[in-house]
């Protein structure tokens, strides 16, 4: 699917499908033909986009479009390498434009050696490698990027606890401000304790050149960076080597979040330092989004503020009294992200199924997302003025005491002076780089914000925003369950049932298996599929009411700990009744043992009595005697109490015969 409306594209409006006949990108309309009565609709694109962000009209997609995710953070190698690849496809663009074929290029850049500006040589590539690479220049210039991160030696040199050992030296010693320990008593250091751990053989040592690599590898190519504050050091030691170019709208977007040196009136009492989350387009420098939060952000706040830039804020504009006539929002192609715990979870990651390729930064790195941060800049300058600002001398947090006793503003007043700039202010603010990007006067887009929205959406077609539905679906976390009539499905401890349920069993069977998605941070809802129509059919947490508040998972957990650990402890007469009642339901091992022994000697007595009165009543016959030898035994009458008592033993068992039988 691309991001832009293309023609023979099926759109669906409710039961009916509509073809895109045709589209006129100078009068900026489409034609609709409705396949089932052959009659053509007429209409403009914005219509037709915004129709597209209220979800009156759906895309009918088979193959859906991929974005990739592509990490910055590399090896100085890979880089390296980058350059290269970079040089190579400019020397074979070079030569077609002489008038080689693509595949003479290729022969005579590779037959031609790489020189360096310092005379080193670089080893050639092969013909099929320079193939990749002008294939991988065209459809994704990341790819010419090495991916080094996920590579390495198979066997280490060192164990990892030297490795460990090497780095908690560098934390403890060396990346210090003004450190005294130089890198070679780093070393140095460093072999003599691994060898009173017997880490390492008593003839070897740790050189200076695998601590300098542990260094590159894991802190920075430039080894006095870490004696700078990390956060500092990381944007001081950057070098603005080349400029980021953005020629298009909605091609690069950056969202960021500002900890906003302000302090907020509530009921609760004042909230010092808000959290301000905008999204905003680079190549007009339009913001599309933002969200105003009393708590650190999270992942289910970057895909509201997501959500709110992919589409229409005419309505939220008009709830605000916003005075803007422009509406930005669409489909954008790269979305630029830092690190942060809201935007690492696997939801985040999944937004490139619908066509946004996400690229992650690290964090405190100003430089890889200039432009938002320059725009965070101004708003700070522009509104420190305001009740509540603890800035000083373009300082965060200087003055927090004396902004405290000021009249200080509610949320919904704060909100509405931080959207009135970024919408009333900022668009109308001429900016440098778009001055000094264009020297075409006569083709330029503009110098403003505003101007070159206008001129994108005149003089373009802008893409149109993903599918309501599919975008629906990445906000939730996907697991199979089993699905019982009785108690409904199990989420982390939550049972979800609801009017549906019925619905659902009737559908999929009791007890069977079925695919629940949720939402991490709304413990009240659970969706099932329809089997028939795929519509998220909802079920009910069974412990919410009407009136329960929206917690996430981990919080209505927490509390429900709370809640137990603040039962008071039960009564010694308690324990006491579950001790007695123990003794009374479990008997001595010792006396059943001797139970079974009393009563085997009293089965053995009435054995041998059970022998005798057999003796008695079926005695043996007169001549039974006659064949026999006589013995000493026969003048001797041997009466009932002469017969001795002998102990009888019973034959040892196994344990637990019974249960293996």
């Amino acid at each position: 699917m691309s991001r832009f409306t293309q023609r023979e594209e099926r759109l669906q409006a409710g039961d009916r499908e509509f073809v895109v006949r045709s589209i006129d990108p100078i009068n900026k309309s489409v034609e609709l033909l409705d396949p089932s009565t052959g009659d053509v609709n007429k209409m403009t694109l914005a219509a037709m986009r915004r129709q597209l962000s209220d979800g009156q009209l759906r895309r009918v997609t088979v193959c859906p479009l991929s974005g990739t995710v592509r990490e910055l953070e590399q090896s100085a190698k890979a880089r390296q390498t980058y350059l290269f690849n970079q040089t190579r496809v400019q020397r074979i663009e070079h030569f077609m434009r002489d008038g080689d074929t693509k595949a003479e290029a290729i022969r005579r850049m590779c037959a031609e050696p790489l020189t360096l500006n310092d005379g080193v040589i670089v080893s050639p590539i092969s013909i099929r490698q320079a193939y990749r690479l002008m294939d991988a220049a065209r459809t994704s210039p990341q790819e010419l990027l090495p991916a080094y991160v996920g590579r390495g030696n198979r066997t280490a040199r060192y164990p990892d606890e030297v490795e460990r050992l090497v780095r908690d030296l560098i934390e403890e010693e060396y990346a210090k401000v003004h450190s005294r320990i130089t890198l070679r008593k780093l070393a140095d250091f460093a072999t003599t304790f691994a060898k009173e751990r017997e880490l390492i053989a008593e003839h070897r040592r740790v050189s200076r050149a695998y601590v300098r690599d542990i260094l590159v590898t894991h802190y920075h190519g430039d080894i006095s960076h870490r004696r700078l504050d990390p956060r500092v050091a990381r944007a001081a030691k950057h070098v603005a080597q080349q400029r980021i170019h953005v020629d298009a709208a909605l091609q690069r977007v950056e969202q960021d979040t500002l900890v906003l040196p302000l302090i907020i009136k509530t009921a609760d009492g004042n909230v010092h330092q808000p959290h301000l989350m905008v999204c905003m387009c680079c190549g007009t420098a339009m913001p599309l989004g933002w969200l105003l939060s009393l708590t650190p952000v999270t992942e289910e706040d970057t895909f509201q503020c997501l959500d709110i830039s992919l589409r229409s804020k005419a309505e939220r504009f008009e709830q605000l009294g916003i005075d803007c006539d422009i509406d930005p929002f669409g489909l954008f192609a790269n979305l630029y992200l830092d690190n942060g715990p809201e935007n690492k979870g696997k939801r985040i990651t999944q937004i490139a199924t619908v066509g946004i390729s996400i690229t992650r930064v690290a964090g405190h790195s100003g430089h890889r997302k200039p432009f938002i941060e320059r725009l965070f800049k101004s708003l700070k300058l522009a509104l420190e003025s305001l009740s509540g600002f603890t800035r000083f001398d373009e300082k965060d947090g200087t003055r927090v005491a004396e902004a405290e006793k000021e009249a200080l503003m509610t949320f919904e007043q704060a909100e509405q002076w931080l959207v009135r700039w970024l919408y009333e202010v900022w668009p109308h603010t001429p900016l440098d780089r778009f001055v000094t990007a264009d020297y075409d006067i006569e083709k330029a887009p503009g110098i403003t914000p505003a101007a070159r929205w206008k001129h994108y959406e005149q003089h373009s077609i802008l893409p149109s925003p993903p599918d309501r539905t599919q975008w629906v679906r990445l906000r939730y976390v996907t697991s199979v369950r089993s699905m019982s009539p009785k108690t409904g499905v199990p989420i982390e401890g939550f049972r979800f049932r609801g009017d549906n349920l019925r619905h659902l069993i009737a559908q999929y069977g009791p007890d069977s298996k079925v695919t629940v998605y949720y939402n991490p941070s709304d413990y009240r809802f659970a969706y099932v599929a329809d089997k028939k129509t795929g519509e998220l059919l909802q079920l009910v947490n069974a412990e919410v009411r009407a009136s329960t508040p929206a917690f996430s998972f981990s919080e209505a957990k927490k509390r429900r700990a709370h809640v137990r650990a603040s039962n008071p402890p039960m009564p010694e007469s308690v324990a006491a009744f579950n001790s007695d009642l123990a003794k009374a339901s479990v008997s001595d091992a010792s006396h059943k043992r001797g139970i079974r022994q009393r009563q085997h000697a009293i089965r053995e007595s009435a054995k041998l009595d059970k022998a005798l009165q057999k003796s008695r009543t079926n005695p043996l016959p007169a001549d039974a005697d006659t064949d026999r030898l006589p013995t000493l035994m026969d003048d001797c009458f041997i009466t009932e109490d002469a017969i001795p008592a002998f102990e009888v033993e019973a034959k040892p068992t196994q344990p637990n015969a019974g249960n293996a039988r």
